[in-house]
């Protein structure tokens, strides 16, 4: 997650972006924790979508076998990765061993639901494998838990109230150590409201960088 952060600083200052502000998604979270440690004062709001905190993510060696697992199976990543957008399912097929159905009359949201789903097998083995062991090493070094209140930074953090990804109690221990920190819990919505419900996320994400400059930038 360190190196995360450090390569999209690097990429900020090679765009030449002095000063911004961050929109976030999930382990997005915990990487923009890290970058505003390191350069608080080149960034302003924060836009946290079902973020990992700076406590990080435990898993186990079962959980971290099943990301293995994942690399070479399509039935099994489809159904894994519907539980992270848990809203556009039959709940009923997101049971164990159940393959997951769409509910109808999605129109062009499960176009792009499995737009996403098929990007996914392009991405890196350390991706699949580094994510879940490093948010692991990050809830036990506890080490940004214990940054947590120098973290000031405005930060409006909406959870899904469907997600079952993103512990709720940890959203509330965010909310309540960081001195800036609101916490919206969206109904009916799962992990990834930017892929369930793309108008409800824009008109967040509107009213909370609506009040900026045009010289300001959100990333």
């Amino acid at each position: 997650m360190r190196q995360h952060a450090l390569d999209m600083l690097a990429a900020l200052d090679e765009l030449q972006i002095p000063f911004c502000h961050l929109a976030t998604h999930s382990t997005g979270g915990i990487i923009a924790a890290r970058m505003l440690l390191k350069q608080p004062e080149r960034f302003g709001r924060v836009f946290a979508l079902d973020p990992v905190t700076p406590l990080g993510m435990a898993f186990n060696a079962e959980q971290t076998d099943l990301f293995r697992k994942m690399m070479t199976s399509r039935d099994l990543t489809r159904a894994v990765m519907a539980t992270a957008a848990a809203s556009l399912f039959v709940p009923e097929s997101l049971a164990p061993n159940t393959m997951p159905r769409f509910r109808e009359g999605l129109g062009e949201l499960q176009a792009f639901y499995e737009r996403v789903l098929e990007q996914t097998f392009g991405v890196a083995e350390g991706i699949w494998l580094g994510t879940p062991f490093n948010l692991n090493l990050e809830r036990e070094s506890g080490e940004l838990e214990r940054y947590m209140a120098e973290i000031w930074h405005p930060h409006l953090v909406l959870g899904g109230e469907k997600d079952g990804w993103i512990a709720l109690a940890d959203l509330k221990t965010m909310a309540a150590v960081m001195p800036d920190c609101r916490l919206i819990t969206v109904p009916g919505i799962g992990h990834s409201m930017n892929l369930e419900s793309p108008a409800l996320y824009a008109g967040y994400f509107g009213a909370w960088f609506g009040g900026l400059s045009g010289s300001e930038v959100a990333i």
